[in-house]
């Protein structure tokens, strides 16, 4: 079959597809829909207030140090390095270099505030290391 009737057959054919798919949709249910623009969107979504304020990553740090178990554990590695990392279960785990670790139960206020803190030094870029691009520092001394 010539190449050029092949192409205007498939041509005609999408035509009749798409005006029958027309017909069947009714004007009413397109304006149903809801037409907002861009600007409308946008406008609606910074109006959302943040729902929780967020503390600054000094705070967040004295705060995860005021945990007797955080305090033990950061106590009982004060000479080596520690780093924080996200795990994909919700939970947060500190790291020592001595080889250490401690998981904090998702459940926990400490873990919250420990992947808030988290969450802020990747925002800030702050306390990030080549060494481990996955976790945070976490400065216990």
């Amino acid at each position: 079959m010539d190449p050029i009737i092949a192409s205007g057959l498939v041509s005609v054919g999408k035509n009749f597809i798409q005006g029958i798919s027309n017909t069947l949709t009714s004007d009413s249910e397109v304006d149903s829909l809801g037409k907002s623009s861009f600007s409308d969107e946008l406008n609606s979504a910074s109006a959302t207030p943040v729902g929780k304020t967020r503390m600054n990553a000094k705070a967040l740090h004295a705060s995860l140090l005021e945990d007797p178990q955080i305090a033990s554990f950061a106590e009982r590695n004060k000479d080596c390095q520690v780093f924080l990392e996200k795990r994909a279960d919700g939970s947060v785990k500190f790291l020592s270099s001595s080889g250490e670790t401690l998981v904090l139960a998702k459940e926990s206020k400490s873990c919250a505030n420990a992947s808030s803190y988290f969450d802020l030094c990747v925002l800030e870029e702050k306390n990030l290391t080549s060494l481990r691009p996955d976790a945070v520092i976490f400065d216990v001394a």
